[in-house]
């Protein structure tokens, strides 16, 4: 499809009502959100947003920021002719989704913020940091460390996503003993460098604290307990926040609970849904 000028793509399995999905970093795209567990569920659609996957690359790197990516999830909306539909974000992706919420409420049958966060401020940046250490007996860890270096120089895609697969172990709980599950799956991940520069030059820091009640739609926090990225205190904050809002915590996963714990990953959403059947899509 095309929307604002660029060609986007996105891909659809599953059964049962739309909910549309929104990747992280920025930079990814759809690939790695893959849910054949909750595909049981509902009909995902997995979106590349632009400059990401499949999707078109965009010439002016400001053109990468929070009003494009909500306006163009609202022309898919419109695109797919869908009236309401559940809308999952993931991470950066779930900033996305909280600020589609706060705008859109009226075409959302519920939201799903998956480890994600309100605030990008200095305090949150404290705490990322720290929560690195977490890993420090891992054998990896000063290696991912320069990963992360490394991702700060990256003129390429393909030097952004080698630095990607460097630091990967933070992003998981116990990634050593699902390494030979996970390694495969991301290897056939593609990075793109344009969002991320895009978004972290124009950026500033995201917050969304004092809007989150205007979110007026049935909302499920997913959260994995050794989240670095996105850590437990900001899900129990958006809980706070969000009338009516569900928190999950998933003990045994970090950033990415869909990879470590697909079964209750899948369940948490089938409760959310079955709670809310009323408002599926006929």
């Amino acid at each position: 499809m095309t929307i604002n000028g660029a060609t986007l793509t996105y891909y659809v399995s599953g059964n049962g009502p739309v909910c549309l999905a929104h990747p992280g970093g920025p930079g990814f795209g759809g690939a790695y959100l893959k849910m054949p567990e909750v595909e049981k569920e509902f009909t995902m659609v997995y979106l590349d947003p632009v400059g990401t996957g499949k999707s078109e690359r965009l010439k002016n790197l400001a053109d990468y920021n929070f009003s494009r990516y909500v306006d163009d999830m609202e022309k898919l909306r419109q695109y797919l002719q869908l009236d309401k539909f559940y809308l999952l974000g993931h991470s950066h992706g779930g900033m996305v989704a909280q600020l589609y919420a706060i705008q859109y409420s009226a075409h959302l049958n519920g939201l799903i913020l998956y480890g994600t966060t309100p605030t990008t401020d200095d305090a949150y940046k404290r705490d990322v940091s720290a929560n690195l250490f977490w890993f420090i007996d891992r054998p990896w860890f000063w290696q991912a460390l320069m990963g992360f270096r490394e991702s700060t120089l990256a003129t390429t895609d393909e030097q952004a996503a080698s630095a990607f697969q460097k630091c990967v172990g933070f992003y998981f709980a116990d990634y050593d003993n699902h390494k030979g599950e996970i390694d495969p799956v991301l290897k056939q991940i593609h990075f793109s460098l344009g969002p991320n520069k895009g978004f972290y030059q124009n950026m500033g820091v995201f917050d969304t604290r004092d809007r989150l009640s205007l979110i007026g739609v049935p909302t499920l926090i997913l959260t994995g307990v050794k989240d670095f990225v996105c850590p437990v205190k900001y899900a129990e904050e958006m809980q706070q926040r969000i009338p009516g809002s569900k928190l999950v915590l998933f003990q045994n996963s970090g950033h990415m609970p869909h990879f470590e714990e697909p079964r209750n990953f899948a369940k948490a959403i089938g409760e959310f849904l079955s709670d809310k059947s009323n408002h599926r899509i006929k």
